[in-house]
C-alpha cells in the first residue's frame, strides 16, 4: 500500500512540474503573430460613368469605401459607393443586366492594372428602382469581387480612375 501511495504521489508531482514548467502551456504569443488586416483605399472617388444613357444619372464624385477579407493571393473587395441622383436627369435605356464598378490605374511599366467589382442581383433591383427616382434620391451600391492581393498591391492608396458602368 505504502508503494500505490508513493506511486500516485509521483505521478502527482510530474503531472503538476509539467503545467508548472509549461508541458500543458497555451501559446500566450499566439496574438502577436497575429496578421495585421489588409487594408486598401485610392486616393479619389468617381472620376467617371460609362455603360448607357443612363451613366449620366448619377453625380460624379461619389465616395467610396473598402473592406477586403480573406488570406493569401486572391481576397474578397466589397466596395460601397454612396450614388446622388443628379438634377434633370432621367431614365434613359433599359438598366444594364449588371452595374460594375471598375478601379484602374497606370503603373510604371505604363501597363494598366484594373480591377472589377460587381453588384449582386440583389443590389440590381434596388439601382434600377433609383434609376428611375428623383433628383437627390441616394442610393449606397454595394459592389464585390474576389481579386488578386497584387492587383490591389499596384492600385493601393493611388491615385486611380475609377467608373461607374451603369
Amino acid at each position: 500500500m505504502m508503494k500505490k501511495a508513493i506511486f500516485s504521489f509521483a505521478i502527482a508531482a510530474v503531472a503538476a512540474l509539467m503545467v508548472a514548467c509549461g508541458g500543458n502551456k497555451t501559446d500566450n504569443n499566439a496574438g502577436d503573430a497575429k496578421q495585421e488586416a489588409y487594408t486598401f483605399s485610392v486616393q479619389n472617388n468617381i472620376t467617371g460613368t460609362t455603360g448607357t444613357a443612363n451613366c449620366h444619372i448619377p453625380d460624379l464624385g461619389a465616395p467610396m469605401s473598402f473592406e477586403v477579407a480573406g488570406e493569401g493571393d486572391i481576397l474578397d473587395v466589397t466596395a460601397t459607393v454612396k450614388v446622388t441622383h443628379r438634377d434633370k436627369s432621367e431614365l434613359a435605356d433599359e438598366p444594364r443586366a449588371t452595374t460594375e464598378l471598375w478601379i484602374s490605374g497606370r503603373q510604371d511599366d505604363n501597363k494598366d492594372t484594373q480591377i472589377t467589382l460587381t453588384a449582386d442581383e440583389e443590389m440590381q433591383k434596388q439601382i434600377i428602382e433609383w434609376l428611375s427616382q428623383p433628383a437627390g434620391t441616394e442610393l449606397n451600391i454595394v459592389f464585390k469581387g474576389r481579386v488578386p492581393k497584387a492587383d490591389l498591391d499596384k492600385l493601393n492608396a493611388k491615385e486611380c480612375t475609377n467608373t461607374l458602368v451603369l
